[in-house]
């Protein structure tokens, strides 16, 4: 049994190769869903024109502008507008899988979940290479009960998330938009801070692009210490914290060498992307001047 509206919010930057799969998953289970809020954050692409032309035949799609830079503002932005009892959140590079919806708003509806204000789901990537290595891992931490399994989280996965509304008013004037922090991060721990919990839902899947596996360690260096001084900033910054993220930096460089000769464009390994690797992915914090922590 399910209830409540359900609006989806999706922040986007000059997305125009990822936003119209994005829309067409999630249009795709329209019947579950109340309303779509893209919300154009100074794009310089085609993205505006593409949102538009779908919304024209599609009435649940609506284009918000937000002219102030950032993922934080965009994300404000569209849940300040939203108008269903459940917003969801993805990113405009995500492509939801079937019942994604159906599986937000049937969490929700439960009673036993009342103290549940937000959920985070799991994920994979569409075009990535290592697809079915990371499906085994992530199948593999679910088996462990260490991934999934409504266990309760302290973070949030901006690209695959969902929160009441009711949970939003609550924290809406505390959350920080700092281009300089993770906001997603910033959100769950302020939710927790006022004791609203967080589960992460082993069937709240969606497939991403690995557009940040090919971003140069010393630019991933300093999205780590966004992280650290979001952890920071919430009082929250443990020894135990501070080493799995170094520890995340550091198998980031693993990453980035396994994905550089990959071209996804062409699905397949080339010398020339090895040589000259790509652009990277367009990183959601403001990292000028960032230097990583000692």
């Amino acid at each position: 049994m399910t209830s409540d509206r359900l609006s989806i919010v999706v922040p986007a930057h000059s997305e125009e190769r990822y936003i119209a799969k994005c829309l067409a998953a999630l249009l795709a289970q329209k019947s579950e869903i109340h309303e779509i809020l893209v919300v154009d954050n100074n794009s310089t692409d085609r993205t505006a024109q593409i949102i538009e032309a779908i919304a024209a035949g599609e009435p649940l799609v609506r284009r918000i502008v937000e002219p102030r830079p950032g993922v934080a503002f965009a994300r404000n932005a569209g849940y300040d507008a939203a108008t269903g009892d459940l917003i969801g959140r993805i990113d405009a590079d995500t492509r939801v899988r079937p019942d994604w919806a159906h599986t937000v708003r049937s969490f929700f509806a439960r009673d036993d979940t009342a103290e549940v204000g937000a959920i985070s789901g799991l994920s994979n990537s569409y075009d990535s290479p290592y697809r079915r290595l990371k499906q085994w891992y992530i199948d593999k931490r679910v088996a462990q009960g260490t991934f999934g399994g409504e266990r309760r989280i302290d973070n949030l996965h901006g690209a695959n998330m969902a929160l009441r509304r009711s949970a939003w008013e609550r924290v809406r004037d505390v959350v920080s938009t700092d281009p300089r922090i993770h906001e997603d991060l910033d959100l769950a721990l302020c939710l927790r801070e006022v004791d609203i919990e967080i589960a992460q839902l082993t069937d709240l899947y969606a497939d991403l692009s690995p557009r940040r596996a090919y971003t140069p360690p010393r630019e991933y260096a300093a999205y780590i210490q966004s992280g650290i001084d979001t952890f920071e900033l919430h009082g929250r910054l443990t020894p135990e914290i501070l080493r799995l993220i170094r520890l995340q930096s550091r198998l980031h460089v693993l990453v980035y060498a396994a994905y550089r000769p990959y071209d996804p464009d062409l699905g397949r390994f080339t010398l020339r992307r090895a040589i000259f690797g790509s652009g990277g992915r367009a990183m959601p914090i403001d990292t000028k001047g960032r230097t990583p922590s000692p």
